[in-house]
């Protein structure tokens, strides 16, 4: 019986060092391999009727610390998270502040640069190159306003079919999961399967914050926060429709978890009739319970961190807007125009709903020699009927009338000998606008009679050149009227009076009413000021998510060099464990051998 025992001792010791070769082999194969985890054969003494026989070698364990892979689930779903925040942030300081050192068509800049050149022309009005010099320098300004208005737009559009490939991504990790899970459930949780499931796990939890239970037969189910099923007895299936195109109004659809038979395989669309259930919420900011993960950081950036910044766009350009339109109405060029059209819409039932008082004043100047034919006191306590009328009657003498075109837009003219100047007086107009600005103008200032900038519907930022400044650039306005109140005369500044053009470089630093965008709290500021903070919360919020982005990283890297030190490969130990099974699978052999003549001994005794 001993030398029974003997060989099933060296029998199985063999079977048991060349397993163990097996897997140290396996595992110095593996030293680089992501979400590899270390294998070791278990050993447990074989004994069979209390006689030791060997040693049993066949289960293998697996190096793994669930608690230490849960936590590290948790804090890469925060770094994905965070890194998405980064990247945008990142991206909006090259797009629109440009990268350090070099030539920057950053909002700031090209207001300075605007400033210079208004500053310029009002000290040279009677010069074609100071003008045009201006001119340009306001198309460049406005353009570069339009342009960052257009880029936050167009990030927004690329976040979007971002998330539609983040949904796609998940769909994919949920797949293979549910297929791994078929496995464990047909051929048991094997070291390598629970590998792969691991790996899954953690490309999943970087997109989206889940938490797993175990299920029968080693199996498991996987639940977005909030108790969502992402794969319990099969793998559910996302949806997401990203939007044609993206607008400051566009509202998102909503991403939606469907069971995968009620997605059609042909069209990628659910089926007629199917149901899910809501993940994240439609609408122009979505509503979820996610708090980690990449498609967080996607949504997050695409609903908050970039239409915050737009909105601070839309308040710079109706600043820039408002202030230059208010001097600019009381600025005038030579030769005078003989026709203003106003920009404003429905002007006359505004007009009428302001607060009015004191009185705007209007001259008809001979065109030839610069002389004032007449002074027009304009009451403002009247309403617009009445104003018009008289506005109407006071111009007729000179081929001129006033009346609001079919778009309810002011139109001003007289006979072509003459030209037409306005300014504010002591009168104002207060109006709150839809948003929520209280602000004063003068007369020709709300009818938008001779404004530099108009805005297009299309967007808050589209800026532009008023159409008759476009059509004419010599229309760019550097004179001023004065009145003398006691006798009602006005007097317009000649070719060389550049206090216009200069009040169009003055008004770049007079404060205005704003509104809260973001950061930003609403308050009086001029638009020098307001592009300047625009440019540094920007930068601070890049700075912070940089920092943010960093803490995560550092956190993230401590748990996966803690969970490596448990599951992952070390080389000079595996070498190690080599040379002692290769000594331990030769004294196993050698004890075979002494057996095997041993054995030979007895048989031919008994023969």
């Amino acid at each position: 019986m001993s030398l029974l025992a003997a060989l099933s001792a060296s029998l199985t010791g063999l079977d048991a060092a060349k397993r163990n070769v097996q897997y140290a082999a396996h595992n110095a194969a593996n030293t680089h391999t992501d979400g590899y985890s270390r294998k070791a054969v278990e050993q447990v003494q074989r004994v069979v009727d209390g006689i030791g026989m060997g040693v049993d070698a066949s289960a293998v364990r697996r190096f793994a610390d669930d608690y230490l892979n849960r936590e590290l689930r948790l804090h890469r779903g925060e770094l994905e998270r965070a890194r998405v925040t980064a990247q945008v942030q990142d991206r909006v300081q090259v797009l629109l502040f440009g990268r350090p050192g070099e030539a920057s068509r950053a909002v700031p800049d090209r207001l300075s640069a605007l400033a210079a050149a208004l500053e310029n022309w009002g000290n040279g009005p009677d010069t074609v190159a100071t003008r045009t010099a201006a001119v340009a320098a306001v198309e460049d300004f406005a353009q570069a306003v339009d342009d960052a208005g257009r880029t936050l737009q167009k990030l927004r559009g690329e976040l979007d079919r971002r998330i539609a490939d983040t949904v796609r991504a998940i769909n994919s990790d949920l797949r293979a999961l549910h297929s791994v899970n078929l496995e464990i459930a047909r051929s048991g949780a094997t070291a390598e399967l629970l590998d792969e499931r691991d790996r899954l796990l953690d490309s999943l939890a970087g997109r989206i914050e889940i938490s797993v239970a175990e299920q029968e037969r080693g199996t498991i189910a996987v639940y977005a926060r909030g108790g969502t099923p992402l794969l319990e007895y099969g793998a559910k299936q996302l949806f997401y429709r990203p939007a044609a195109s993206v607008t400051a109004d566009t509202v998102f659809d909503a991403i939606t978890v469907y069971e995968a038979s009620d997605i059609d395989p042909a069209t990628g669309e659910p089926v007629s009739g199917a149901k899910g259930m809501e993940l994240v919420s439609a609408g122009k900011v979505a509503q979820t319970n996610l708090r980690a993960g990449e498609l967080v950081g996607l949504l997050e950036a695409r609903d908050r961190v970039l239409p915050e910044l737009a909105g601070q766009y839309d308040e710079l350009a109706e600043l820039a807007r408002f202030a230059l339109n208010a001097a600019h109405n009381e600025a005038w060029p030579s030769p005078l125009p003989f026709a203003l059209a106003g920009t404003r819409e429905d002007a006359g039932a505004a007009f009428d709903a302001a607060t009015r008082t004191g009185t705007a004043y209007a001259a008809v100047i001979d065109r030839a020699t610069g002389d004032t034919v007449a002074t027009i006191a304009i009451d403002l306590s009247q309403d617009a009927g009445t104003l018009l009328a008289g506005l109407t009657t006071a111009l007729a003498p000179f081929g001129g009338n006033a009346s609001f075109d079919s778009d309810g837009k002011l139109q001003v003219a007289v006979d072509p000998s003459f030209g037409l100047a306005f300014t504010a007086g002591d009168g104002t107009i207060v109006e709150t606008d839809s948003e929520g600005r209280t602000r004063s103008y003068g007369f020709a200032h709300f009818f938008g009679l001779n404004d530099l900038l108009v805005r297009s519907p299309l967007r808050a930022t589209a800026l532009a050149l008023a159409p008759a400044l476009a059509q004419d650039p010599a229309r760019l306005g550097h004179a001023r009227l004065d009145i003398d109140t006691s006798t009602t005369t006005a007097t317009l500044g000649g070719a060389g009076d550049g206090r216009g053009g200069l009040g169009l470089a003055a008004a770049i630093t007079t404060g205005y009413a704003t509104l809260t965008r973001g950061d930003i709290t609403g308050r009086t500021v001029d638009l020098r000021s307001y592009a300047s903070d625009v440019a540094s919360v920007a930068a601070r919020k890049a700075a912070e998510t940089e920092r943010a982005l960093q803490e995560r990283s550092v956190l993230v890297d401590d748990l996966t060099a803690r969970r490596s030190a448990v599951s992952g490969v070390n080389l000079d130990e595996e070498l190690a464990r080599l040379a002692i099974f290769q000594q331990s699978y030769a004294a196993s052999a050698r004890i075979l051998a002494v057996v095997d003549e041993m054995l030979d001994t007895l048989i031919r005794a008994v023969e």
